[in-house]
């Protein structure tokens, strides 16, 4: 690490083997698929090199979260959001968000499991991806600062992913959910 608390390029490189590990395991075979071992033997580190990276299996998933998430800000700002007005644009973001979601069920059920785990190691990364997606939102609305609305919309969404991963809602419900509330708190 550097002077400064980044990464250097070799240990980002490190820590991107080791995300794509636990993906890679959690597409094959879900929450029970990411073992620590065995993310640590497929991304080539020791197994306390990546619990030093991640203190356990609920924070590396939820890194991969967070990984996500600034993925679709980088696509975001090569194709900004459609839409002729805020609400558009927030749909349009929220929609891309889910498809993303949606093409790989078993790794969203493990993150978001990791997400709501209550694991207290977690609880920066989790306050990280809200912040990510409070951001990307906050983005496509063009404001700025502390809007309640913003605040509001990245909890229901949140919200209507455990909706999803829980059988309560279908993957086309928790959309029009989210387009709904976007209408409610931006209309």
């Amino acid at each position: 690490m550097t002077a400064n608390g980044t990464l250097t390029e070799s240990q980002q490189a490190r820590r991107t083997r080791m995300l794509q590990a636990a993906e890679e395991l959690a597409v094959q075979g879900g929450w029970d698929g990411v073992q620590m071992r065995e993310v640590a033997q497929r991304a080539e580190v020791a197994l306390g090199t990546l619990y030093r990276y991640f203190p356990s299996k609920e924070h590396l998933l939820v890194s991969v979260m967070l990984d996500e998430v600034g993925q679709l800000a980088d696509r975001l700002s090569v194709r900004p959001p459609r839409g002729d007005d805020p609400v558009e644009r927030v749909n349009d973001v929220l929609r891309r968000a889910n498809r993303v979601l949606n093409r790989q069920p078993d790794v969203t059920v493990a993150m978001i499991r990791a997400l709501v785990a209550g694991n207290p190691d977690v609880a920066p990364v989790v306050s990280q991806v809200r912040a990510s997606m409070r951001r990307i939102i906050s983005d496509a609305l063009e404001v700025e600062g502390d809007v309640v609305a913003i605040d509001l919309l990245t909890d229901v969404w949140l919200a209507a992913l455990v909706s999803w991963i829980t059988g309560v809602a279908t993957a086309d419900r928790v959309v029009e959910r989210l387009e709904e509330a976007t209408g409610v708190l931006l209309g």
